[in-house]
């Protein structure tokens, strides 16, 4: 991506309605005062209505997305195309077999706050759609194009022209053959120009197959293959989920904690469950044996304790399996019983331990007594039932207004919901007071999200301890898209995903002990947890990460793999922090930080130490990368998009990159730094954008907002040095 600053072309003008244009009527002067003859008065002569029309000044024009067919949106882009056709003269453009294709189609156009028209235009060469390639064209406020972003690069003449030799249908069969699996809807295929990893376009088709049923990862599947040969060049997932980041797992190993999903914030008053895992996957060798630990953090009293075990082991009477509590206490839980059965997968009711104080390191010792055999202990957890008198955490009851924050979240505390009142009195999830609509709807377990089934309270009162336990995710839910949509509104001055108002849906409930949240292309779904690894997946950030590549697709558009993907995940995750500090400033209860998924993540449920990602330090999570140094060695885009989100971080903050050791100094704020991002993101980024354009995205959007001698710029410039982005 480039950026060429020009004098541009002369800004249309319209013609004004002159005196001889006017109707007749109109242009006489009345020779005397007229009198209206309801009493009110003279009318105004026309001296007076010219001096009262000089003083009133004419509106702003609209801010947000323009109607393509619009007035303004034409003329803006019939002056970004007539600039692009004198200034580029592309080889994609003009006459090919006799026939004249345009070298770009319009894509969007928007207007933003500074008056400054950015028209977004996709690349076509011959007239085929060439994949990932878009030019954006800025007008300054006089209607000249005052710089252009994107890379043109040299198409080989007859790629566009040339019929292809294999058909729809063709590309189509080996796309499903390399999907494995039944789509959920109908396949898609285009014809494209194709760059392929080697910097060469060919002439291809990109394929589209999609499953987003929640049995194991949703999938929207792109395949480019070979128009001619049908080699598949490349494929990739576009559907991102909390769960498909190769780095959720809990940093803490053996010594993790857990609360469960019913231990989180705004829990009911029943003492909740406390469970630990781990998974060790420890080999268990021939006459030897294995130790695994794991620590409670919750100082409760054990009332039942169930034991769950994952062994697998030829010779189930070898094994010896022990466990012994903090307090020194042992209990054999398997003594070589069972014979020739293979393996031990079951739960353990160990009510011996009934009265010990959980707090504190359990140890499972299991031994291999008989020559012969060997295995391997995979999995182990504890699931804890506290005694009655434990008292459980209090809701957060300061209210974001007195008297208007009665809903109880999980981990929110307090909150206001915008509901609707149906006819038989009960009230839905359906807010009508932003945009076109948030709405929330339960998936009813089913492993694909459709349909509309309501969620329903009597009073209008959400998450007391007497609603049905299914209404508490939902809570969450939509407090989470509220805030993202307020968030969108108040801080980066867009309407909803889409800059005019798209309606938020949500559903809740995916599937069952579903350890995961999609943004789909079209809608939110959230699992609900396993209350192991964690509980429902309804956290501010993590509902704004999601919604936010929602964002993405409708703006820059950053194709989910190489480094655009590492942007297009680092974009989620800056914007899923600034929901969560935004959501901060309206509600007590709720704690920003730089942690990503913390509260719903339970191993050490709600604290910043144990989280998905690590915006201020990327490289805890012992996956993720800081610095663009080590980009070769992880290209994977939930590792690479430690790079940006440590620059949002030093930018916003300050701080050192832990790589590099470059230290940047008093960070510019959040509200800036994300005002920074987004305008990047939304006017000077375009598909294929790398980390290098980034910065200079960032710089550019820095430079329209602040000036270009600002403490803004400075700042950018050295917080995407600190990642090794020059």
């Amino acid at each position: 991506m480039s950026i060429r600053r020009t004098e541009g072309s002369k800004p249309t003008v319209l013609p004004t309605i002159s005196s001889e244009a006017r109707p007749k009527s109109a242009a006489k002067t009345p020779t005397a005062a007229n009198v209206i003859k309801d009493g009110f008065g003279p009318a105004a002569k026309t001296s007076d209505l010219a001096r009262a029309e000089s003083t009133l000044k004419p509106l702003p024009p609209p801010v947000g997305r323009l109607a393509l067919d619009s007035k303004e949106a034409q003329s803006a882009i019939q002056t970004a195309l007539q600039h692009l056709d004198v200034g580029t003269k592309l080889p994609s453009q003009g006459l090919r077999g006799g026939i004249q294709y345009p070298s770009f189609v319009p894509k969007n156009v928007e207007r933003d706050e500074l008056g400054m028209t950015h028209v977004r235009l996709d690349r076509q060469h011959e007239g085929v759609k060439v994949y990932g390639e878009q030019v954006v064209a800025h007008l300054a406020k006089d209607g000249k194009v005052d710089s252009v972003t994107g890379d043109q690069t040299k198409i080989p003449s007859g790629l566009g022209t040339q019929k292809p030799a294999l058909s729809n249908a063709q590309v189509l069969d080996i796309a499903l053959k390399e999907f494995n699996g039944t789509p959920d809807r109908q396949p898609h295929s285009e014809r494209i120009i194709y760059k392929d990893p080697s910097g060469e376009y060919r002439s291809a088709y990109r394929v589209e197959v999609a499953d987003t049923t929640a049995t194991e990862n949703p999938r929207k599947m792109n395949y480019f293959i070979d128009a001619n040969s049908g080699k598949v060049y490349e494929k990739f997932n576009t559907i991102d989920g909390f769960k498909n980041c190769p780095c959720a797992t809990h940093g803490t190993g053996d010594a993790a904690a857990t609360k469960g999903a019913a231990g989180t914030k705004g829990a009911a008053a029943a003492p909740a469950d406390v469970k630990v895992s781990t998974t060790p996957n420890a080999q268990i060798k021939d006459k030897g044996s294995v130790t695994s630990k794991v620590t409670v953090a919750d100082d409760v009293t054990v009332d039942k304790l169930k034991l769950s075990l994952d062994i697998t082991h030829s010779y189930k009477g070898d094994l010896k399996v022990t466990l012994t509590s903090p307090s020194g206490k042992t209990f054999d839980v398997h003594n070589r019983t069972g014979g020739s059965a293979d393996n031990i997968k079951q739960d353990f009711d160990l009510s011996a331990f009934a009265g010990e104080s959980a707090k504190g390191e359990w140890t499972l010792k299991v031994s291999d007594h008989a020559a012969g055999d060997k295995g391997k202990l995979v999995k182990w957890g504890l699931s804890i039932t506290p005694k009655a008198t434990q008292q459980p955490p209090t809701d957060p009851t300061t209210p974001t207004t007195p008297g208007a924050a009665d809903d109880t979240s999980i981990y929110s505390g307090k909150v206001a919901l915008e509901t609707k009142k149906q006819a038989d009195g009960t009230y839905t999830l359906e807010d009508g007071t932003r945009g076109k609509g948030v709405a929330t709807y339960d998936a009813r377990n089913q492993e694909e999200a459709s349909g509309q089934t309501q969620i329903k309270d009597d009073n209008n009162v959400w998450g007391e301890a007497t609603d049905p336990e299914r209404n508490r995710a939902a809570v969450d839910a939509h407090y989470g898209a509220a805030m993202t949509y307020d968030f969108l509104k108040n801080i980066l001055g867009r309407d909803s995903i889409d800059g005019k108002g798209e309606k938020l849906v949500s559903y809740v409930h995916v599937s069952e002990n579903f350890v995961n949240a999609y943004w789909d292309g079209e809608k939110m779904s959230y699992g609900d947890g396993d209350g192991v690894d964690s509980g429902p997946l309804t956290a501010l950030d993590i509902a704004g990460h999601e919604i936010a590549h929602g964002l993405t697709e409708r703006t820059a558009g950053l194709i989910y793999r190489g480094e655009s993907g590492g942007l297009n995940e680092a974009f989620s995750d800056i914007m899923g922090a600034g929901v969560e500090w935004y959501a901060s400033t309206q509600n007590p209860a709720v704690k920003f930080n730089w942690t990503i998924g913390e509260t719903a993540w339970t191993p050490t449920n709600g604290d910043d130490t144990d989280g998905l990602r690590y915006m201020d330090d990327p490289k805890k999570d012992n996956y993720s990368i800081d610095n663009y140094k080590d980009y070769p060695k992880q290209t994977e885009v939930h590792g690479s998009s430690g790079i940006a989100n440590n620059a949002f971080y030093l930018l916003a903050n300050g701080g050192t990159n832990r790589t590099s050791k470059i230290e940047v100094k008093d960070g510019i704020g959040m509200e800036k730094g994300l005002k920074i991002y987004y305008r990047a993101l939304a006017h000077y980024m375009t598909p294929s954008t790398t980390f290098a354009q980034a910065r200079t995205a960032t710089i550019k959007a820095a430079t329209d907002l602040y000036g270009a001698d600002s403490a803004e710029v400075a700042k950018v410039k050295e917080s995407w040095t600190a990642v090794g982005v020059n």
